[in-house]
């Protein structure tokens, strides 16, 4: 059963490689000549393509993994071949559900959840990605089933960034192939764009608040917010309060034992903004541009994280000796 498993898994991830490749193709072509002022293109035709071709790319990269972590409701049978496929006996009939597998009968995880399986299979990438998916998963929907005419140019871009980002990450990582798509040179002129006018575009935010900062009372400003996706820091800009973005994930140390140990709290941020003098900064590059710190250490909440985390947490005494 172990090759039969193997063969069926790579005909799903081949299918939804090609889907996601076509989708990815045509949507970039059409990116392209909107972007050079096709009067006759708006946003949602390139947005609604891309947003497909991401999707099924992260499908693509889950079903590589396991077709049992993609699919849904799928029989008893099917779950054991997936999760398990040497402990099938030898006769097991698998024709029948092979067709249905090859027919994609079953149906398959939400963009939401795709996206947060992302985060576990490549969590390298998750601080990076996370402010572009905030945006996709905004305006995917909206501009795939409804008309969208307030898409602003600046969110096709960093849609069409995010596909082509996507790309090469999951072409780099092999699990999509290398020979399914080139980048194009209007691909690679427009990456070189995209990242001459962020800094560009920063440098314009930076200037606004500095004039802003200006008009500020003396007194400095204080923000009081909650949650493990924010952190309160300075702002470079008029010193006051502002709030960051991000997640807050927990790391732990490994040692020469067979379970790691030493836990530490991390503050991982990915956008900012500052209510007193302005500046609003998207993404983790953004933040880097104006040297903001783009990790926070938040070790001495250890025992709040754990009570928000883990039913029936109670801290460990000694550790307070």
């Amino acid at each position: 059963m172990k090759k039969y498993h193997d063969t069926i898994r790579n005909y799903l991830k081949d299918e939804f490689e090609k889907s996601a490749i076509e989708y990815l193709r045509a949507g970039l072509e059409i990116f392209h000549r909107a972007r050079k002022g096709d009067v006759g293109l708006g946003g949602q035709a390139p947005g609604g393509n891309l947003g497909i071709a991401i999707e099924l790319m992260l499908k693509t990269l889950i079903v590589k993994h396991s077709p049992i972590l993609l699919f849904i409701d799928l029989p008893i049978e099917l779950q054991v071949l997936f999760a398990s496929p040497e402990s099938l006996p030898k006769d097991f009939n698998w024709r029948l559900l092979d067709i249905e597998l090859r027919s994609f009968k079953y149906k398959t995880k939400e963009l939401d959840e795709c996206i947060a399986l992302l985060y576990v299979l490549l969590p390298e990438h998750k601080q990076e990605l996370r402010p572009y998916f905030q945006l996709l998963a905004r305006y995917r929907n909206a501009s795939v089933h409804s008309v969208l005419p307030s898409f602003q140019r600046y969110e096709l871009e960093r849609l069409g960034y995010l596909a082509l980002r996507l790309f090469v990450i999951l072409q780099t990582t092999k699990h999509i192939s290398e020979y399914s798509y080139r980048l194009t040179k209007d691909d690679k002129a427009f990456l070189a764009v995209f990242k001459n006018e962020r800094i560009e575009r920063v440098k314009k935010k930076v200037d606004e608040a500095k004039e802003k900062s200006k008009h500020i009372s003396t007194s400095k400003g204080s923000v009081s917010i909650d949650g493990w996706e924010y952190y309160v820091t300075e702002c470079p800009i008029c010193e006051n309060e502002g709030v960051l973005t991000g997640f807050t994930d927990i790391h732990y140390e490994e040692n020469h034992d067979e379970f790691p140990s030493g836990a530490s709290l991390e503050f991982l941020a990915d956008s900012f903004e500052c209510e007193d003098c302005g500046l609003k900064l998207d993404d983790t590059e953004e933040l880097k541009l104006v040297k903001m710190d783009v990790y926070y250490d938040r070790s001495h909440q250890l025992d709040s994280w754990y009570k928000d985390n883990y039913e029936n947490y109670e801290p460990d005494p000694s550790e307070y000796l």
